[in-house]
């Protein structure tokens, strides 16, 4: 028995893996983040799920009118973690926007998801996040 209760205090102990919240998207955007960004051990839950405080938030915005009203909600909920905006296609007009209003960074959808996983890993460590 005393096994198994070390065994669970060593798990209570262990580092628990980054976790990220995604709101705005669609269940195969989910699906692909979640994939690309638990090879660098980062866990992503969607906004219906439950838990603790995430250390960043990722939003999906579709249209470049809702860019303000979309971080300002997420940095009213979840300040101090960094935000991030997704975008469906690379815009540079939207992307300075959502610098401007207070994004640590923005990734365009269709460029490599490498750069995403980099700019998400800069901004957990509180470093500056990357344009895309």
């Amino acid at each position: 028995m005393r096994a198994d209760a070390c065994e669970v205090a060593r798990k209570e102990d262990a580092p628990r893996p980054a976790q990220v919240l995604l709101l705005g998207a669609d269940g195969s955007l989910v699906s692909l983040l979640s994939d690309v960004l638990g090879e660098a051990g980062i866990t992503v839950r969607t906004e219906d799920a439950r838990g603790e405080r995430p250390k960043a938030v990722l939003v999906m915005v579709q249209r470049g009118g809702n860019i303000l009203s979309a971080l300002q909600c997420a940095q009213d909920t979840f300040s101090p973690a960094p935000i991030f905006i997704l975008l469906p296609f690379a815009d540079e007009r939207l992307a300075q926007l959502a610098l401007r209003l207070g994004a640590h960074g923005c990734f365009a959808l269709g460029q490599p998801m490498e750069e995403l996983r980099r700019m998400v890993l800069v901004g957990l460590s509180g470093g500056a996040g990357e344009r895309p």
